[in-house]
């Protein structure tokens, strides 16, 4: 600590409130970055659904997606056979709550489903892939209360949807607040480097979305 925050506490104030503005940046960043890769998802999952493309392609359609992706955008991550199921369950899972209330198809472009990591999302379609509702009520808690992927298992492995006994019916889609763990899971977990470009102080380092 330099000897003018310990001696001007207005320069302290400005500092705190610099650091502040910079995590919320990151955060606004980072939100966008995860955002517009879950869209990528999504549109690769409806794709693969309306195209019927596994019954037109044949049942080894996904590994050849997989390899001729990768093929056409060398170097690009998070194009493997893995992540294209998820992509697939992805865009079912929460297409099926927006069919089940249609009345909140509008909501769909500015949803919460876009503003929590696609590792959450992972394990919350592997949970509740039948069950959208469920998966709706994690994401919007998730949202709400700035959860780790950790403290969101153990929610999960609790019933705290049958506990608290209603589904989400408004959505919010506000930013995580800085000091919570989804924000620093975040700002501190890389992105792919073809998506994390706007990052500001985010480690090169590999990302989690290779599976």
């Amino acid at each position: 600590m330099t000897q003018l925050i310990k001696t001007d506490k207005d320069y302290a104030s400005w500092i705190e409130e610099l650091s502040l503005r910079y995590k919320k940046s990151q955060i606004k960043a980072a939100t966008h970055v995860n955002s517009e890769m879950l869209r990528f998802y999504w549109s690769l999952g409806k794709d693969i659904v309306t195209l019927h493309a596994e019954s037109r392609w044949g049942d080894k359609f996904i590994a050849s997606l997989s390899a001729d992706l990768r093929l056409k955008l060398p170097g690009v991550k998070g194009l493997s056979e893995t992540c294209i199921v998820y992509a697939k369950r992805f865009y079912l899972l929460y297409n099926k709550y927006f069919t089940i209330h249609p009345q909140l198809v509008g909501e769909l472009q500015n949803n919460a489903i876009w503003r929590i990591p696609w590792g959450h999302h992972r394990y919350i379609i592997d949970k509740f892939f039948n069950e959208p509702e469920k998966a709706m009520f994690y994401v919007q808690k998730t949202l709400e209360n700035g959860w780790s992927r950790n403290v969101l298992l153990n929610f999960m492995d609790t019933n705290l949807y049958e506990r608290q006994g209603k589904a989400v019916s408004n959505f919010k889609a506000a930013l995580p607040a800085p000091q919570s763990d989804l924000a620093q899971e975040m700002t501190k977990n890389p992105y792919p480097a073809d998506f994390r470009s706007s990052l500001p102080g985010i480690e090169d380092i590999e990302n989690e979305y290779v599976l």
